[in-house]
């Protein structure tokens, strides 16, 4: 936070002080660099025009109409030294302020703000130029879902954050293999819990030996064989749930002896089988 005079700044914020009214204006700290996504780097041109917009929205929700065309002006040159051509930069400015304006005048007319029913889905795939705009133009035409990219290389990938790594017990969203000690057979499972909270449930199923069917308990229970539970295999990890369960069929295919049912399975297209070899 900084002070002097009538102004202070405060994160995005110059506040500055008139007589009993306050009015503000964006605010862009000494260490500002100025860089943003490139007009040329390897991204769908979506996210491009989502820069612009993020630049657009900040002047004017940050600025007092009195700062616009300055700060307009700046957002102009700083879209320019990252590459953007400037008839998008304009025509993006027009139709951010046309749907403002709209926004504001339906605001202003009506009293109940309309509501979408509609479902919509996201389908996340990595952006390959040319590849990725065919797949775009296929899925357009079904309704309720939309596309989402995501980079291939990730500043991850070449910068690691050297943190201690979690133990496996305490790992959660994860697709894990269960083996058993006196055979080669094996349990794939998926979890959005920890792995240890997942093992206590199959040993406590075992131990209460109750009604309710399980394939370890039945493995345990009819050969006397003991499963591996300090040596559980993380196999995949995958945060969404719909991507989880496709990669635990997955690897429930790849098993060499595996003890899960096939209803397990049987949302996987069997044209894929070939592509999952054996483990």
């Amino acid at each position: 936070m900084e002070e002097g005079g009538d102004t202070i700044n405060f994160l995005d914020v110059t506040l500055i002080k008139e007589g009993r009214h306050i009015i503000t204006d964006w605010y862009r700290k000494p260490t500002f660099s100025g860089r943003f996504l490139n007009f040329f780097s390897c991204h769908p041109i979506s996210q491009k025009v989502g820069t612009i917009l993020g630049l657009i929205d900040k002047v004017i929700l940050l600025s007092h109409p009195r700062f616009h065309r300055e700060n307009f002006n700046k957002v102009i040159s700083i879209l320019l030294k990252n590459g953007y051509p400037l008839r998008l930069i304009f025509s993006t400015i027009k139709k951010r302020l046309q749907k403002k304006f709209q926004q504001l005048n339906n605001r202003n007319t009506s009293m109940d703000p309309v509501l979408s029913s509609e479902d919509r889905r996201y389908f996340t795939i990595p952006y390959i130029p040319s590849i990725t705009d065919k797949i775009k133009n296929f899925i357009r035409g079904i309704p309720g879902l939309k596309l989402a990219y995501r980079g291939i290389q990730k500043l991850n990938a070449f910068i690691k954050v050297q943190k201690d790594k979690l133990p496996t017990t305490s790992q959660p969203e994860v697709v894990y293999r269960l083996d058993c000690r006196d055979c080669d057979a094996s349990y794939v499972g998926q979890t959005g819990r920890c792995v240890g909270v997942r093992m206590s449930e199959h040993k406590n199923h075992i131990n209460r030996n109750t009604s309710q069917s399980s394939v370890i308990t039945d493995h345990r229970l009819q050969t006397s064989h003991d499963f591996d539970w300090e040596n559980v295999k993380i196999l995949d990890k995958e945060m969404f749930w719909n991507k989880r369960l496709l990669s635990e069929m997955i690897h429930i295919k790849r098993q060499k002896n595996g003890l899960n049912l096939q209803n397990d399975t049987l949302k996987l297209d069997p044209l894929y089988e070939s592509l999952f070899p054996v483990s």
